[in-house]
């Protein structure tokens, strides 16, 4: 069966506080813990050397939402504000680094904490070449990636993410927190009542940050047959 992984890693955290970095892993923790129990443990992700993420998905069809919603998740953790220098502002606009990988698993062992097959094999590649390429840069070209057996498929879902990448890039801390939300599937009222905002700045800031946009692309991935 075709399952879906997530490779990831948290762009220049050396450059965050100990407090930031540990609120941040907190909630990661948090979002890995809310996947496995909405799937009722199918899915299940781990945080590793305080900066690496890894997440198994049952169902491939789950892996670009839940890569927007990782991914929205650490842009909206920190408000910035005019402390910065080179590396805290590559953090402020790309977050975290990830790559989805969609394949057959050979091994997938919560207990045992053991990934093993190509899904992950295509994610952790494409994850560790990116790391090199973006080493000692002071911008990156790509921060969310996609790789399966399928190389028309994969061209086009790495366009579409290369695309999305360029538009979340700009997104600020309030934009990318709405974007997450939305992609929970919450509505604008909602969003406006939890915020403590009012609903017509939901929808401009929703706006802002390409969410027409963001939810094609995620609409058309969930159709997608990975079996064939």
């Amino acid at each position: 069966m075709v399952r879906a992984t997530i490779s990831a890693d948290i762009v220049s955290s050396t450059a965050l506080k100990v407090e930031e970095l540990t609120f941040l892993q907190s909630e990661i923790r948090r979002f890995l813990e809310s996947l496995s129990e909405k799937s009722q443990g199918k899915n299940w992700g781990r945080l590793f050397k305080g900066d690496s993420v890894e997440i198994f998905l049952h169902d491939p069809h789950e892996a670009f939402r839940t890569a927007l919603l990782l991914k929205t998740l650490v842009k909206k953790t920190f408000s910035w504000g005019k402390e910065t220098n080179a590396k805290r502002e590559l953090f402020r606009k790309y977050g975290i680094r990830l790559a989805i990988g969609v394949g057959e698993m050979r091994t997938v062992d919560k207990k045992q904490d053991v990934m093993d097959g190509e899904a992950i094999y295509y994610s952790g590649r494409l994850l560790e070449n990116q790391l090199k390429s973006d080493k000692g840069r002071t911008s990156m070209k790509r921060t969310m990636l996609f790789g399966c057996n399928d190389e028309s498929l994969s061209e086009q879902i790495d366009t579409m993410l290369g695309l999305l990448d360029v538009v979340l890039k700009k997104a600020t801390s309030i934009q990318s927190e709405i974007v997450y939300n939305k992609l929970l599937g919450k509505q604008e009222n909602e969003i406006a009542k939890l915020l403590n905002i009012k609903q017509p700045t939901v929808n401009r800031h929703s706006n802002s940050a390409g969410w027409n946009a963001i939810e094609s692309a995620v609409k058309y991935f969930e159709k997608l047959n990975f079996e064939s």
